[in-house]
């Protein structure tokens, strides 16, 4: 079972955001939730990448880390992370120049 719908849905996203936020066009990924194609491999890690699961997950496979185990994000930090991936990337980088500010003074 592929779980690419759930976990789009989960992490609060339309077909449309997770489209542009990865290059691949709506209709293709929904084709991929529907399973009516199959992702090659390259998709699959683009996709567990992209949400920071295992593709065992996203396959839905048994002997899969369990989701539910994992830290949960916060509503904070889902609200971050959906602002952050709306960003372009020179944004991006800039917010990674602060939070690397951070780090330093962490250390």
């Amino acid at each position: 079972m592929f779980l690419l719908k759930e976990i789009r849905l989960e992490n609060g996203m339309k077909r449309s955001e997770l489209s542009r936020l990865t290059g691949i066009h709506q209709n293709t990924i929904a084709n991929y939730e529907n399973e009516e194609r199959q992702a090659p491999y390259e998709t699959l890690i683009l996709f567990a990448d992209f949400f920071g699961i295992t593709v065992d997950e996203l396959l839905g496979r048994k002997g899969a880390p369990d989701r539910a185990a994992a830290i949960p994000a916060t509503a904070q930090e889902k609200r971050i992370l959906k602002k952050f991936r709306a960003l372009d990337e020179t944004d991006r980088a800039r917010i990674e120049g602060i939070l690397a500010v951070f780090e330093k003074n962490e250390q």
